[in-house]
């Protein structure tokens, strides 16, 4: 009967050993990443939480006109308090001398797109029951650093939902656009970002002709939804915005018959309505918003025959 020897053992008990330590370097990896994607889950859900605690009770009430505010940065209110925010500034207007009692339910997040805030409403949708949604996004959409991250695109190919909705892979996609567009850190606001292939020759802006028409498609598909729902929909305009955009945003309310409410000023900028960063309004900003989509409703009959 033959043995094996110890120089034939050996190469197989190498083997043995180093797939055994690959195992456990792998599950540790496994561990530190799901570790990892839990602390920013937790992070994310700490910074959301006076803005959460400022919307008051989650569950809808039925006594009450519920109004869903989405959108972006500027929906969130960058560089103000929660309560210095538009949808918080239209509540109180909404309420003043009202026989009926408006929330106003702000689900504004910065960074997002279209396609971020389509792949939410449905949910939102379902959790607050809103009679009117307030809509105030698209400058993120002509950014084509932060279209990248929110259209969900590695290599120039779509990334699986599950690995998207994954914390620590918009962490990876916010370092690699950090290292490739050097964003400007404002004191009082968000990271301004700029993708140096979308200057042209005399350093103008040019907005991509793709990412406007992504963002007519998912405008189109978000307002689907919201009427699946029994809900009204509104279109607003930034205060300050590019032609282009705003062009965009009329054609969108009129393909889809919704209301449209124009906050484009072009003196806000010598009106103090601004943040240090230039763009996201101040609390007078905020207010001035307010008050504009607050006629707009009224002149629209928006809010029913009375309030």
């Amino acid at each position: 009967m033959e043995t094996e020897s110890p120089q034939d053992t050996q190469p197989q008990s190498r083997w043995r050993r180093w797939s055994r330590r690959a195992v456990l370097e792998l599950g540790y990896l496994v561990f530190l990443l799901v570790l990892l994607e839990a602390m920013l889950r937790l992070a994310g859900w700490i910074w959301l939480v006076p803005r959460n605690l400022s919307q008051g009770p989650t569950n809808p009430n039925d006594s009450e006109i519920r109004i869903l505010a989405i959108g972006e940065s500027t929906t969130f209110g960058q560089g103000v308090s929660p309560e210095d925010a538009y949808p918080k500034q239209l509540e109180r207007m909404l309420n003043d001398g009202s026989d009926k009692i408006y929330r106003v339910i702000n689900t504004g997040v910065p960074g997002q797109t279209s396609t971020s805030i389509l792949r939410n409403i449905r949910y939102q949708m379902e959790t607050y029951r809103p009679q009117f949604v307030l809509a105030l996004f698209g400058i993120n959409d002509t950014n084509e650093a932060l279209n990248d991250l929110s259209a969900r695109v590695a290599f120039g190919f779509n990334v699986p939902e599950w690995v998207a909705d994954l914390r620590i892979y918009r962490l990876a996609c916010i370092v690699r656009d950090y290292a490739l567009h050097h964003p400007k850190v404002e004191e009082h606001g968000a990271w301004t970002f700029f993708d140096r292939d979308q200057r042209g020759e005399d350093g103008a802006w040019v907005d991509n002709p793709f990412f406007l028409e992504q963002l007519k498609r998912n405008t189109a598909e978000i307002i689907e939804i919201v009427r699946s729902e029994g809900a009204d929909y509104a279109m607003l305009s930034y205060l300050k915005s590019n032609e282009p955009l705003r062009k965009v945003l009329v054609e969108i309310a009129e393909e889809n018959d919704v209301l449209y409410i124009d906050l484009f000023d072009e003196e806000a900028g010598n009106k103090g309505l601004f943040t240090a960063d230039g763009f996201h309004p101040n609390e007078e900003g905020h207010r001035v918003m307010a008050e504009k989509i607050y006629e707009g409703l009224l002149e629209n009959e928006s809010l029913g025959e009375s309030r």
